[in-house]
């Protein structure tokens, strides 16, 4: 009985974080909307902090660990580098987050 219990604890904890995620992203695009305004500024940097750290805590409710995602992100981007990502070429977003993931992930 309670390992049907933790089940079903587990399945109403994700739910309640991918309805928190998918909250999170609309209140992201309203204050995108009247990003002109300064002060949306901060509110749009914990906006976009609390979806990375739900979803790192939804990855840990289905089973994979922080540093997974870590990994998973460093291959990904290392990838887009290697084939000329248009954000890479730009900007060089890939490089600089495979960077920065870099410090937590061993090469």
């Amino acid at each position: 009985m309670e390992m049907a219990m933790n089940i079903t604890t587990n399945i109403r904890a994700i739910e309640a974080i991918k309805s928190g995620i998918l909250n999170e992203v609309a209140k992201l695009y309203t204050e995108l909307a009247d990003f002109e305004d300064t002060e949306i500024y901060e509110n749009v940097s914990g906006s976009i902090a609390t979806i990375i750290a739900m979803d790192y805590i939804l990855a840990r409710r289905l089973g994979l660990e922080f540093g997974d995602i870590d990994k998973k992100i460093s291959e990904l981007t290392s990838i887009a580098e290697e084939n000329g990502h248009e954000l890479e070429k730009a900007f060089c977003d890939m490089s600089e987050l495979r960077s920065h993931i870099g410090v937590r992930v061993p090469r």
